[in-house]
């Protein structure tokens, strides 16, 4: 987002502003089926939803999550989790991030100061 961005100040004030968000709606502090119908883009396309979710499985899932994991899971909308989708997903969203800025680097970097 930086790299994009005029002035790396204001890169830095727009990621800072989105993953902000993101951390909002990712299922820490309002579980997924609480969020309004409008902010739900958010909760699937933050990358923080597949690694909470990730990790609160395997911390409190299965026989290890102590006595109150499945209440904890349950309370978070993560009863059913399928671990190797959040993977996937943060390998893609991974991925994506470096093609893009590796794009905007070859793209915008001229390699020449003003």
């Amino acid at each position: 987002i930086g790299a994009a961005q005029p002035h790396y100040i204001i890169g830095m004030a727009v990621g800072s502003g989105l993953f902000g968000m993101f951390m909002l709606c990712e299922g820490f502090m309002v579980p997924e089926s609480d969020i309004p119908v409008g902010w739900k883009w958010g909760y699937h396309l933050a990358f923080h939803t597949y690694s909470f979710k990730w990790f609160m499985y395997n911390q409190f899932g299965g026989e290890d999550g102590g006595l109150v994991g499945d209440a904890i899971l349950k309370r978070y909308d993560i009863d059913t989790e399928d671990t190797t989708e959040c993977i996937v997903v943060l390998l893609v969203y991974t991925l994506v991030l470096e093609i893009g800025f590796f794009a905007v680097l070859k793209v915008f970097h001229t390699g020449k100061r003003n």
